[in-house]
């Protein structure tokens, strides 16, 4: 049994995620002990009244066990197991996502676009008398860029099945289904070519997908990097956790106890005039080229919709545009919706209807 062991053990080590059978004439012998997670699926007598002959898989429910009649002479029944399991690629369906794609002469298009655009109608158009309408200047210029940058970016639907590598690149399943194609064909060289072809192309991935993981632990400075390394060792999926309440009135005790102050107060909020010697704040265009230089590229957008990488990289020609919306929001007191609203979904738990 200790031999046993051994070799399951450095078997599953080598391979987690493979499928192991393992089977004999055990003599009352359990594996359970030694190897909790293997499970048993003969429950049936194959000698007399015992159950000697034992079949373990690392699947739970694997299979299904039905006596038949002895072969030959032996005292041993013989026992067929069926599958009971479905693969994890029929239990998991595809994952659909869908991804943006930037060509490499994307923000070149919209660095073109945006210098030649006339940002001075969107003012006159939101411009009522000697009143600017914040509101609508700021959503017409939004509205223009993201309608740029659907212009020249490209909407893709990936599909992820579950049992994908991470070492799967588009060139295996290329020689994939070379090796598939030449298998259906009958031709016997073409398909042994194309086999040896697939070995050294998943060879090849796989040496690849190590260079790649190793780059993320050479500059110990990339805290970034260095985290999405050791996440990718050791398998680390983060599980977002939600808050489990199934109490309906919820978010109006919650809205009564931080209004409890406002409740209290009677004095109503009064908007002061400023003085006329006062200088309302104002920023300047190379102060905004300058934060909009230092935008990551790599964090979400914000309620605008606007990308980072387009404030990144066209800084110089939106500073100028978005240099007048802010100094008139500073000068109105007012600041835009596009810039700071946001949409809060509620996540309610499965509860019966009865208690809604």
């Amino acid at each position: 049994m200790t031999e046993l062991y051994d070799n399951i053990s450095q078997l599953q080590t080598a391979h987690p995620e493979a499928l192991y059978i393992v089977a004999g004439d055990f003599n009352k012998a359990c594996l359970k002990s030694g190897l909790p997670k293997l499970y048993q699926h003969v429950d049936c007598a194959t000698r007399g009244d015992s159950t000697l002959d034992l079949v373990y898989t690392n699947i739970k429910a694997a299979y299904r066990a039905a006596s038949l009649p002895h072969i030959g002479s032996s005292d041993h029944l013989t026992v067929t197991l069926q599958p009971a399991y479905r693969a994890k690629v029929q239990r998991e369906p595809a994952e659909k996502k869908s991804t943006t794609v930037w060509p490499q002469d994307a923000l070149p298009a919209l660095q073109d676009c945006f210098d030649c655009t006339q940002w001075s109608i969107f003012r006159e158009a939101a411009t009522s008398g000697d009143f600017i309408d914040l509101q609508e200047y700021t959503e017409a210029v939004v509205g223009f860029i993201s309608k740029c940058v659907d212009d020249v970016t490209e909407v893709k639907m990936v599909k992820t099945r579950a049992i994908r590598k991470p070492w799967l690149t588009g060139e295996v399943c290329s020689l994939l289904k070379t090796r598939d194609f030449a298998f259906k064909a009958g031709d016997a060289a073409a398909y042994r070519e194309a086999r040896n072809n697939l070995k050294k192309g998943i060879r090849e991935a796989k040496r690849q997908y190590g260079r790649n993981l190793e780059k993320n632990f050479e500059d110990t400075r990339d805290i970034r990097c260095l985290w999405q390394g050791f996440q990718t060792v050791t398998g680390y999926k983060h599980t977002a956790k939600t808050a489990q309440c199934n109490n309906p009135s919820l978010p109006d005790d919650l809205n009564r106890f931080y209004s409890r102050f406002e409740d209290t107060n009677i004095r109503r909020a009064q908007r002061l005039t400023p003085a006329s010697t006062e200088q309302v704040l104002q920023v300047s265009a190379e102060c905004v080229r300058r934060t909009f230089s230092r935008i990551n590229p790599r964090k979400a957008s914000g309620p605008d919709n606007v990308p980072g990488r387009v404030l990144k990289s066209c800084a110089d020609e939106l500073k100028d545009v978005f240099t007048d919306i802010f100094n008139i929001s500073l000068s109105q007191a007012v600041v835009p919706t596009c810039f700071k609203s946001a949409t809060i979904v509620a996540q309610f738990p499965n509860i019966q209807t009865s208690t809604v």
